[in-house]
């Protein structure tokens, strides 16, 4: 089973060199996991988990199926959740 890991940093607008960093584990070893050559033991699943602030089971889970795009100047944009969190939170921030 492959980790969701690239959707994870992807939606955190994260590379795989800084997660490297952040999380202590080689770029080398994180492409392994992402691309479902390596299975990661459960202490490096951990690691993952807790360096991304994300339940283990998050690194599991399906991504949504439904998706959102916005057209913006003639080009496609997908919107993720992070990006309406983001809305919604500035919203609030400007009463």
């Amino acid at each position: 089973m492959k980790l969701r890991l690239r959707e994870i940093l992807k939606d955190r607008s994260m590379t795989l060199k800084a997660f490297s960093e952040l999380s202590g584990i080689s770029q080398p070893n994180l492409s392994n996991y992402i691309n479902g050559n390596v299975s990661p033991t459960l202490e490096m699943l951990t690691r993952i988990s807790e360096s991304l602030n994300v339940p283990l089971t998050e690194l599991f889970e399906e991504p949504a199926s439904l998706e959102f795009y916005v057209r913006y100047k003639g080009n496609m944009h997908s919107i993720t959740s992070k990006d309406i969190i983001n809305l919604i939170e500035s919203k609030c921030s400007n009463g």
